[in-house]
């Protein structure tokens, strides 16, 4: 028998979620409902129809629920698959007459004719549905394209209704952003507390937690486009824009540190199974990922905060850790001597890097705030996180660079990358000891 205050508890999380929902959607909800009554009641009175079911039908499906496309796109769509089914079904029933094969003929041209002009699914759904229907309903009293002009003024409706009473179209998207960088923070503490204490299991479950960020992603991308689309039919839209574009980049390079995050977590956790670091590294890498989690967190402030002020304040302190953790970026600055100990550093400052694009700063000059790597990684010590060309046995010269932070998404997680970067490691650390003895 399920324990029943567990029961509770999902009883009371599920309520809430649905509470939520409608609260978010409450005054879109509005504005469906006035375009609907708003859209049947024209077409009534001034168009003299007699029940144009198909104006609200059209207003209502336009403005529906929607994430992940901009609502400018579908209200385009429904409209134009209600007028062009309409039309379609009543040229056809002229021609053919009604009955159950001519809506099967019907359904089946309308369908194809959408998928030749238009790839969209509402398109496609309001073609074939809307002829459908004008083959199967008793013909209009109004005349063969009255239901046709109602589609049109169902269109014209939703259009008006969203740029006259629009809704702040950022609201979800910064609420989205504050949740998916508190999850993010959240990934570097648990990655701390299991460097801390040397925990492999723990950082598996590390690794687990930034795997679940992907579902959180995905749904700030998909919601920042709908925002902007509905910034775009927006009166007052145009002040919006700049805010939700920029968040739209913002999330852009989150989702590149995402990425190298699971890379970084993946390698922690081999090598905490397998290696024994020394204390001090130890200490150091916990911390280094600490001040991430820190930094990460008040990006998520910067961006779901509501005054530009703030915004502005919170990507400058979060710029600021940022370039304290670059500048410690060394393996010998941080005390870490192994092998192993060098990859996980390295693995971190293309994350740093990424970070710090999400504070605005460009690809060149986040790169320009690590610290140059000392010489046991480097002959000489670059401006940049890229290691010399070396010539591997039995490989093609290996560019560091290009497996530390461009790494392809299929490979992202492969551990062919950390792999190359030891034999870069072994291979300059067998030519610096050959160095000294020849010195000697």
């Amino acid at each position: 028998m399920p324990d029943s205050a567990a029961v509770k508890t999902r009883l009371r999380d599920e309520l809430s979620t649905r509470i939520a929902r409608v609260r978010k959607d409450f005054f879109q909800s509005l504005q469906i409902v006035a375009s609907g009554v708003g859209a049947y009641y024209i077409a009534e009175q001034f168009l003299g129809h007699h029940e144009p079911i198909f104006a609200a039908t059209a207003a209502i499906v336009s403005l529906g629920y929607v994430s992940g496309a901009t609502h400018a796109r579908r209200i385009l769509e429904v409209s134009l698959g209600v007028i062009l089914g309409i039309a379609i079904g009543d040229v056809l029933m002229l021609l053919m007459g009604q009955g159950m094969w001519q809506a099967t003929f019907v359904l089946f041209i309308s369908i194809q004719i959408a998928r030749f002009l238009d790839k969209g699914i509402l398109f496609t759904i309001q073609m074939g549905l809307q002829s459908t229907l004008v083959v199967l309903l008793p013909p209009s009293p109004d005349g063969v394209f009255a239901r046709s002009l109602d589609g049109i003024v169902g269109g014209l409706c939703a259009f008006l209704l969203m740029f006259i009473f629009p809704k702040d179209p950022r609201k979800e998207p910064r609420r989205n952003a504050s949740a998916l960088m508190n999850a993010f923070a959240d990934v570097f503490y648990s990655s701390a507390k299991a460097m801390k204490e040397y925990d492999g299991k723990a950082a598996w479950l590390a690794l687990s937690e930034a795997r679940q960020l992907q579902p959180l992603f995905n749904k700030c991308e998909a919601d920042v486009v709908t925002a902007i689309g509905l910034a775009k039919l927006s009166i007052v839209g145009k002040s919006q824009q700049g805010e939700l574009k920029t968040l739209s980049k913002r999330f852009s390079a989150t989702d590149l540190a995402i990425r190298n995050t699971r890379v970084l977590n993946r390698r922690m956790a081999s090598t905490l199974e397998n290696v024994q670091l020394s204390s001090t590294a130890v200490d150091s890498l916990a911390q280094v990922f600490v001040d991430i989690g820190n930094a990460v967190h008040t990006l998520g402030e910067g961006m779901s905060a509501k005054e530009r002020e703030t915004r502005r304040g919170m990507m400058h302190k979060a710029r600021t850790e940022l370039e304290h953790v670059a500048a410690t970026l060394e393996p010998h600055q941080m005390k870490v001597e192994t092998l192993e100990g060098e990859s996980l550093v390295l693995m971190t400052r293309p994350l740093v890097v990424d970070l710090l694009e999400v504070t605005g700063l460009s690809h060149e000059d986040a790169v320009d705030q690590l610290v140059p790597l000392g010489e046991s990684i480097t002959e000489r010590a670059p401006k940049t996180n890229i290691l010399p060309v070396i010539a591997a046995p039995q490989t093609s010269a290996v560019r560091v660079e290009s497996l530390l932070h461009d790494v392809p998404q299929e490979e992202a997680e492969q551990p062919v990358d950390t792999a190359a970067i030891n034999t870069v490691l072994r291979t300059r650390a067998a030519n610096s000891k050959d160095s000294t003895t020849d010195s000697r």
